[in-house]
């Protein structure tokens, strides 16, 4: 008897914490169907790699000899994504040395919704640049990969341009230019959807019912000073030129939540059905 109570009085944290594990796997298995809300939401894929995005995207287009920037591992953790796209893009109908002729675009995925995205209003401040303006802008007719077109929402941010500059940071010059600054735009696909701020990222993302999950920043940082009137031109003219090709990488969100057919004839009631397959008149 004193054996049994023994083996017991040994086990007993284990059967304990095996019995607080099961309990939190039920609630939340009830709270998400009581809700019909999914909490655990699974990675969603990309369609196709990021560095798949074609070089050239008219009138935009990379020149010979650039290559895509790499991130150190360091910076890799802290951006909490290993899938990202570092790209520089020229404007071929302007001089290289022109205002604005070059862009970056950094796009930055994550697969499952649950890391906070990086933006250029915390890390650039972070080292020690100065904003200047901030605000929320809409680029009007861009077009997507389905054939539409839309107006699109993205935070458009000025910094002013530093005496000295910064070794991790290309887009700094050692010279101050009045009315130019670094500027910079970018809007996150949450989704399927676009919102121009990170707090409506985790808004979107908590209000899915989806299995699936996940959130994309789409950043355009204009290379080297300019006017934002210039910059803004710019990063409206290559967000027309990008953004199919970007979401045909992107996931397809009516495709990952697309019910199958069987379940749908399943759902529709026989008379709308016949309804719905009547011939036009």
């Amino acid at each position: 008897m004193s054996n049994s109570k023994t083996i017991l009085a040994r086990y007993m944290p284990l059967v304990v914490a095996l019995a607080i594990l099961v309990g939190g796997l039920v609630s939340l298995t009830l709270a998400q169907n009581s809700f019909h809300v999914v909490l655990q939401k699974l990675h969603t894929p990309l369609q196709r790699p990021l560095y798949t995005l074609p070089k050239v995207l008219p009138p935009f287009r990379v020149r010979q000899g650039w290559a895509d920037s790499k991130l150190s591992a360091d910076v890799v953790q802290v951006l909490g994504t290993h899938e990202y796209l570092l790209r520089k893009y020229w404007d071929s109908r302007l001089p290289r040395n022109a205002p604005g002729a070059i862009v970056s675009l950094n796009l930055n995925y994550y697969p499952t919704d649950f890391a906070t995205p990086h933006v250029p209003n915390v890390c650039w401040i972070g080292i020690g640049l100065k904003r200047i303006h901030d605000s929320l802008i809409v680029i009007h007719n861009v077009p997507h990969a389905n054939g539409t077109v839309s107006n699109m929402p993205m935070r458009f941010l000025s910094f002013a341009v530093p005496e000295s500059g910064f070794s991790g940071l290309p887009l700094i010059i050692n010279q101050t230019h009045g009315g130019r600054y670094i500027n910079t735009a970018y809007t996150f696909q949450v989704d399927g959807r676009y919102v121009p701020d990170p707090q409506q990222v985790s808004e979107l993302f908590w209000r899915r019912r989806s299995k699936y999950g996940y959130d994309a920043k789409i950043e355009i940082d204009v290379r080297g000073p300019c006017t934002r009137a210039v910059a803004r031109r710019q990063i409206a003219a290559f967000l027309r030129a990008a953004l199919p090709a970007i979401e045909r990488r992107l996931p397809d969100w009516k495709k990952l939540n697309a019910r199958p057919a069987s379940a749908k004839a399943e759902r529709r009631p026989a008379a709308r059905s016949a309804i719905t397959t009547a011939p036009a008149n």
